[in-house]
């Protein structure tokens, strides 16, 4: 079986790596390099970094909509199109060009949380449960016909990098059942999504604005959006000027005056935690990072007298 394999994100990479054990790769087709920000140097997507290390073709078109690439993926002559957190569209003529069509793995349960970042809005939304879909691609952006699909609990404890890591080993072993029923030519039934469309959520693109801390939200949600941005983009909040990172935190029941809420204020320290006030239980700040630090429990934190005297209650963290 010819493959093609499309893909850029370290997701990507944990699939490709899988597949070159048991598939023939014809060609690999990613993102272009690009500058980063810092110093304007030209840097390589996972992807281009992992497979750089195989004679196997790559292509890094800005661009699926041209005559030349559509002609270049002609020649490979490829069965299937396999398409892993890609980031482009693909038009509807390279979607016609392999025997067996593309096929898409995707990281949620469609139509649930299609689009860029369903394994954090699962997290986000506080979903107890997401998993893999393998669909087989339409013109719409994770709309096509599902293959197969695969559960996974959401633990209260998971965080965006244990979420990732367990959706990524779900998803090779998915990729390689489905790939398994087309090389024995077995029957396969297609699952239409528009019978669920009234399920349809989008995991929209993480903007930088949402990382900081809205206190006047309540301690779940708050404690949700920690774990959904952990390892990235982080959450953080002020004080003095000062940012601060929480990178793990609980919520307690704690009963609170509702007539003297004020979010954001420090009710308690002890050894383990700070508890902050939002607008209805206590946030307990596990984990805390200051700017240019790395991240300490709270107990480390508060070693130092600088924290003692700036985190003390009826502070107002903003």
């Amino acid at each position: 079986m010819k493959i093609i394999f499309m893909g850029t994100s370290n997701f990507a990479v944990f699939h490709l790596k899988e597949l070159l054990n048991y598939y023939q790769i014809v060609c690999v087709i990613t993102k272009p390099d690009s500058y980063s920000n810092r110093g304007h140097k030209l840097t390589f997507n996972p992807i281009k970094k992992f497979i750089s290390k195989y004679k196997i073709n790559i292509l890094q078109p800005s661009s699926l909509n041209t005559k030349e690439i559509f002609n270049k993926i002609l020649k490979y002559h490829c069965d299937i199109i396999i398409v892993v957190d890609y980031g482009l569209l693909i038009p509807s003529n390279i979607l016609k060009i392999p025997k067996l069509g593309c096929i898409n793995v995707h990281a949620s349960l469609l139509p649930r949380w299609r689009g860029a970042a369903p394994i954090q809005r699962a997290l986000y939304e506080n979903d107890s449960k997401t998993g893999i879909s393998i669909i087989k691609m339409n013109n719409f952006l994770d709309k096509g016909d599902i293959i197969y699909q695969k559960k996974c609990d959401i633990h209260s404890n998971d965080t965006y990098g244990t979420l990732y890591n367990k959706l990524s080993i779900l998803g090779i072993k998915s990729l390689l059942y489905v790939l398994n029923m087309f090389f024995y030519k077995k029957n396969i039934k297609l699952k239409p999504q528009n019978k669920y469309n009234i399920q349809a959520t989008y995991a929209n693109k993480i903007l930088k604005k949402e990382s900081k801390i809205n206190w006047f939200l309540p301690a779940k949600k708050i404690e949700c959006i920690i774990r959904a941005f952990n390892p990235y983009p982080g959450t953080y909040f002020f004080l003095n000027n000062e940012r601060f990172k929480i990178w793990n935190a609980e919520v307690t029941n704690n009963y609170i005056n509702k007539n003297t809420i004020i979010p954001g204020e420090i009710l308690f320290i002890d050894n383990d935690s700070i508890s902050i006030n939002t607008i209805n239980n206590i946030l307990k700040i596990k984990i805390i990072q200051p700017s240019g630090r790395v991240p300490m429990n709270i107990k480390d934190f508060l070693n130092n007298r600088k924290y003692i005297k700036l985190f003390s209650i009826g502070k107002i963290l903003k």
